[in-house]
């Protein structure tokens, strides 16, 4: 028997002993991209896209289709949208620049929603009811005029990636605390002159980004995060790096463009995390 005929027998061998893991095709789910259009599927569409529509209010056949679990209202004029706290299968809603200037109730009435976009609405308030999402997991509030979010937002415990970038906010409050299985927090562009003390106890933090606001100081604690590998302070006013750095073992990526650090503080943060690419 020649080589190749060994190399194919061996291989023929361990495909059929399963030693190569089976993939399976991506699920690519049921599709719709008008209400009518998802009525004449209801029974199987799980994904409606009504993205820069106009649309009226949400009708609420919308509750009778048992497998929906994406809809996309981005860019669209909705109306009334009462009709959404009734899709009790919905796991993925965006609602960003559709006017909302508040969070319907009907949102926070999905109690098993994870993904939430609600960027580009001009929103000054969000409402405390969102504490009620006990189950959701990403939450973009990108680009709206939020001063500052209520303390119930610490009872959404699940959350993981929370984007807050282009607002007006100063602080966060202290029920971010609770939030202990958050990995990923965008706060570019506010109002900070600090980095907010209640991120201090969430040690999932993979990914901080507060560039573009006032902070000066770069707290000792905020070395210590276990898990932090990208951190971006670009445009702040931050001078100087805790003496230990060693800390920020896990650290890989460090932005700090246009800080006013000294260049032997420079020097010393490039030697102190060989491990991280580093840009001033």
């Amino acid at each position: 028997m020649n080589r190749f005929s060994i190399t194919a027998s061996i291989l023929c061998t361990l495909v059929l002993s399963g030693c190569f893991e089976h993939k399976e095709t991506p699920h690519r789910p049921v599709t719709a991209d008008s209400i009518t259009a998802a009525l004449e599927i209801k029974d199987s569409v799980e994904r409606i896209i009504l993205t820069e529509k106009e649309i009226g209010n949400l009708p609420a056949e919308l509750a009778t289709m048992p497998k929906l679990s994406i809809l996309l209202l981005r860019g669209s004029q909705v109306g009334e949208v009462s009709a959404l706290a009734s899709i009790a299968t919905l796991r993925t809603l965006d609602i960003s620049a559709t006017g909302q200037s508040a969070l319907p109730s009907a949102v926070t009435a999905i109690s098993g929603l994870q993904r939430l976009y609600c960027s580009d609405n001009g929103m000054s308030v969000l409402a405390a009811d969102i504490g009620k999402l006990t189950q959701l997991e990403y939450l973009n509030l990108d680009r709206n005029q939020l001063k500052e979010l209520p303390d119930e937002i610490g009872a959404c415990t699940s959350m993981r990636w929370l984007r807050l970038n282009n607002n007006e906010l100063n602080a966060l409050p202290s029920g971010v605390n609770a939030m202990r299985q958050m990995q990923r927090v965008y706060l570019r562009d506010n109002k900070f002159s600090s980095v907010p003390d209640a991120l201090k106890e969430l040690p999932l933090l993979e990914d901080i980004d507060l560039g573009n606001n006032q902070i000066e100081e770069f707290p000792d604690w905020l070395a210590k995060l276990p898990k932090l590998r990208q951190l971006n302070l670009d445009h702040c006013k931050v001078a100087k790096l805790p003496d230990d750095l060693s800390t920020l073992s896990a650290l890989r990526i460090l932005s700090m463009a246009r800080c006013p650090l000294p260049s032997e503080e420079k020097e010393r943060i490039i030697r102190a995390l060989p491990e991280a690419h580093i840009s001033f």
